[in-house]
C-alpha cells in the first residue's frame, strides 16, 4: 500500500491480504507510523503485467455476484503484492495507492502549551488544529511568543464526517467553530481538552481571535445536522477520480453529515459474500482457462480461436491443450470464466449455502477426494453407539478434512452494517438507511477476493425432529415474542413487513448451539474460539446444519484439531449444553425479552457476553439472533427448548 503524496516506489505501509479484504479494504482508514491513509478504490490497485496468479476461480460465488450487482462479467481477483523487480524493470511497481486522509492535524510538542481556562474556571489540554497545507516538511514551524521557530511534530485529528451514503471528508473546522457559519477570523483553531479526552462534552474546537467555541457535544441531533453541513459525496478513496456526486437519502432529500471517530468500530463495515468450494467434477480445460486468463481475451468467438489456432497466434502451451476441442466448448468455459451476457445461470442460482447443504447430505462417495489437490474431502461419522439423545436429534456428522473458502468483498458502509440474509446472500433492499459505497470509480468487472484453506466439522440435524420441536406450545409461544421484536425492528429501520422476516426459530435454535460448541470446542481442539468460524443451514425441505471450520492462507487452518472432535462428537454438544444451560448473568439475562422497548434488542432473546456472544469474526449475523432458550432450559423459560434436561 503506497501514499498517494509519495513519488517513490517504496510502500509506506503493510497489511495482510485477508486484512484487504475484511478490515482495511477500499475507503477504509488506516493509521500508519508518520501518517493516515484511506485504502484506495479498486482504480489505484495496480498490478503486475500478464499476473494471471492474480485470478481465483470460484463458478457458485461468480454466479451469484453477477446477479447481486446485477453485471454480466465479473472476475475475482486476489489483491496485489508490491514487487520491488517489477517497479525497477518497468519503473512502475504493483501494489495499491493510497490517498493521504485526513487533511486536518493536531501538533504535538514537547513540552505542553499553557492550559486554556474557561469562564468556570476549568483548566483544558490545548493544541492547535492545522491544516496539511500549513505543514513544511511533515511538521508545522511555529513561532513562540519570543520570536523563535520551533518544527513541531503533527499527527492526524481523529475526528472526521461521513454520511449513510458511506461518504467521508473533512471537517470544515473553521465552519463548526463558529457556530456553522462562515468567518473572516485568520488565527489557527486550538482544539481544547479535559477529562480523559473520550467525552465530547469536555471537548472544545476555539478560535482565540473572536474567542467563539464550540463543543463537538454539539455535533449530536438537528443541531449538529447544522453544523457539520450536508453532505457533498466525497469520496477521497478513489483519488483522482472521484467527483463529488449528489448525496440524497431514498426519498431524495438530502443527506447530513455525521461525526465520526476515525478509529471508531462503525467507520467502516464490508460487505462480503462467501462460499465453501463444493465437490465438482475437475475441468483441466478451465483451469487452463483461468490460469492463463491474458491470453484468453482477443478470442471472442469459436471463428477468432480457430484462426488463431491456424495461424499459430497462441503459445504452445496453451494451444497444445486446445486442439482436438470442440471451439464451441471452448468459448463456453471462457464466457462462464469472464462473464458473458448470454450467460442464463445469472437469474437462476440457488441460495449459495443452499447448494452448500445440498453437497454436504450427499453420499459417501460424493464427499470429495482425499487428494491433495482437492479442495473438499469429507468423511462420514458413523452414528452407531451414540446415546439415544443425540441420534434422534442429529442424523450426520461430517469429519471435514479439507475445505476452501473463497470471499469476495464488493462494497461496504459505514455507521450501519447491511444485513445479511440467513441464505447467505446479501439483501439488497434491506440498507436500513444506509447504501454499499462503491469500491471503484467505474462499474464493477472485478472484485478483490481471497481463498482460504481449513478444515471442519458438520453436524446435520433431523428435519422431523425439527417439525415436531417448533408444534410444541412452548417453543410457539416464546416465538410470538420475537415476532413482534422482529416488527418493532422493522418499525425502527422505517422498513415493511415484507421487507425482513424473522429468520425462525430453527435458525435462532441452530446458530445459539453453534456459539456454545465454538466456545466449548476452543477450550479442546488448539484453535482460539476467535480463530473457528460458522455456516448455518436451514432450509426446510432440503436440510438443517451447523458447519464449523477454520480457515486460513497458510497450514494453520489444517492442523485437524476439529476434525478430531468428530468421534466424540455427542460429549462435545453435551458439554456445550450444560454450559448454555446457566449464564452468569443470571437471572438478567434468561428474563430479557426480545420485544421489550427499553433495551431495544429485538434480535436477542437470552444471550449476552456471559454465555452466547462471541468475536463477530466468528459470527455470521454479528451476533444478531441468538436465544439459548430455544436450545436448554433456562431460568425463566422452560418448555421451548429442544434438548430435554436432563438429557436422555
Amino acid at each position: 500500500m503506497t501514499g498517494s503524496q509519495i513519488t517513490t516506489n517504496h510502500p509506506v505501509g503493510e497489511v495482510r491480504h485477508g486484512q484487504l479484504i475484511t478490515t482495511y479494504g477500499p475507503g477504509a482508514m488506516v493509521d500508519l507510523p508518520d501518517r493516515s491513509v484511506v485504502v484506495g478504490g479498486l482504480n489505484l490497485w495496480h498490478y503486475s503485467r500478464d499476473d494471471d496468479s492474480c485470478f481465483i476461480d470460484e463458478p457458485r460465488l461468480v454466479a451469484k455476484l453477477r446477479g447481486v450487482l446485477g453485471v454480466s462479467s465479473l472476475l475475482l481477483k486476489r489483491p496485489p503484492s508490491d514487487d520491488d523487480n517489477f517497479a525497477q524493470k518497468f519503473r512502475s511497481s504493483s501494489g495499491i495507492r493510497s490517498p493521504e486522509f485526513p487533511l486536518w492535524f493536531v501538533a504535538q510538542p514537547k513540552e505542553p502549551f499553557p492550559p486554556y481556562i474557561d469562564e468556570a474556571g476549568r483548566r483544558y489540554r490545548t493544541r492547535p488544529l492545522i491544516h496539511k497545507e500549513r505543514l513544511r516538511d511533515e511538521k508545522w514551524p511555529w513561532r513562540e511568543p519570543g520570536g523563535k521557530v520551533q518544527k513541531l511534530d503533527v499527527v492526524p485529528v481523529r475526528f472526521v464526517q461521513c454520511c449513510a451514503n458511506g461518504h467521508l471528508s473533512d471537517i470544515d473546522w473553521s465552519r463548526f467553530a463558529h457556530g456553522g457559519v462562515r468567518s473572516r477570523c485568520q488565527e489557527d483553531l486550538w482544539l481544547d481538552e479535559a477529562g480523559a479526552g473520550n467525552d465530547f462534552n469536555e471537548i472544545y474546537v476555539r478560535c482565540p481571535q473572536c474567542d467563539s467555541r464550540q463543543a463537538l457535544a454539539s455535533t449530536k441531533g438537528d443541531t449538529g445536522a447544522s453544523l457539520l453541513g450536508q453532505c457533498r459525496g466525497s469520496r477521497p478513496w478513489l483519488g483522482n477520480f472521484s467527483d463529488e456526486v449528489d448525496c440524497t437519502d431514498e426519498n431524495g432529500k438530502p443527506r447530513y453529515n455525521r461525526l465520526l471517530v476515525r478509529s471508531a468500530s462503525n467507520a467502516y463495515f464490508p460487505e462480503m459474500v462467501g462460499a465453501i468450494s463444493i465437490p465438482q467434477a475437475e475441468d483441466p480445460l478451465r483451469q487452463l482457462v483461468v490460469t492463463h486468463l491474458s491470453d484468453f481475451e482477443k478470442i471472442t468467438s469459436a471463428e477468432k480461436l480457430i484462426l488463431m489456432l491456424e495461424e499459430d497466434l497462441l503459445k504452445e502451451r496453451i494451444a497444445s491443450h486446445l486442439r482436438g476441442r470442440d471451439p464451441d466448448e471452448v468459448m463456453a468455459i471462457v464466457d462462464a470464466v469472464r462473464g458473458s451476457k448470454t450467460d442464463n445461470r445469472i437469474d437462476k442460482q440457488p441460495p449459495l449455502k443452499q447448494q452448500e447443504i445440498d453437497a454436504l447430505y450427499a453420499p459417501a462417495g460424493s464427499l470429495g477426494s482425499p487428494d491433495r489437490n482437492s479442495t473438499f474431502h469429507a468423511e462420514i461419522v458413523p452414528l452407531s453407539g451414540k446415546p439415544d439423545w443425540f441420534t434422534q436429534r442429529f442424523d450426520r456428522v461430517l469429519k471435514v478434512h479439507r475445505l476452501r473458502e473463497v470471499m469476495a468483498l464488493i462494497g461496504f458502509t459505514r455507521l450501519e452494517p447491511i444485513v445479511k440474509g440467513v441464505d447467505g446472500d446479501p439483501i439488497d433492499k434491506l440498507d436500513l438507511g444506509t447504501k454499499r459505497a462503491a469500491i471503484n470509480s467505474k462499474e464493477l468487472d472485478w472484485v478483490p477476493a481471497i481463498e482460504n484453506f481449513g478444515e471442519g466439522l458438520f453436524l446435520g440435524v433431523s428435519e422431523a425432529e425439527i417439525k415436531e420441536w417448533r408444534q410444541r406450545d412452548g417453543v410457539v409461544h416464546h416465538c410470538s415474542g420475537h415476532r413482534d421484536a422482529c416488527k418493532s425492528w422493522n418499525r425502527d429501520h422505517g422498513l415493511k413487513a415484507e421487507d425482513f422476516d424473522w429468520p425462525g426459530e430453527a435458525y435462532l435454535m441452530l446458530h445459539s448451539l453453534s456459539h456454545l460448541l465454538i466456545t466449548t470446542a476452543a477450550l479442546e481442539c488448539g484453535y482460539g474460539a476467535s480463530a473457528i468460524k460458522e455456516r448455518i443451514y436451514s432450509f426446510p425441505g432440503k436440510g438443517f446444519g451447523i458447519l464449523l471450520y477454520t480457515s486460513g492462507s497458510g497450514s494453520e487452518g489444517t492442523l485437524g484439531g476439529l476434525v478430531s472432535l468428530a468421534d466424540r462428537i455427542d460429549s462435545l454438544v453435551a458439554d456445550a449444553l450444560e454450559r448454555g444451560r446457566l449464564c452468569s448473568n443470571d437471572p438478567f439475562c434468561s428474563m430479557h425479552r426480545p420485544e421489550s422497548e427499553f433495551e431495544k434488542r429485538y434480535s436477542h432473546g437470552a444471550a449476552c457476553h456471559g454465555c452466547l456472544l462471541i468475536a463477530e469474526t466468528s459470527c455470521e449475523q454479528r451476533n444478531q439472533f441468538l436465544d439459548r432458550a430455544f436450545v436448554v432450559p433456562t431460568l425463566d423459560v422452560t418448555d421451548a427448548a429442544f434438548f430435554p434436561n436432563p438429557l436422555r
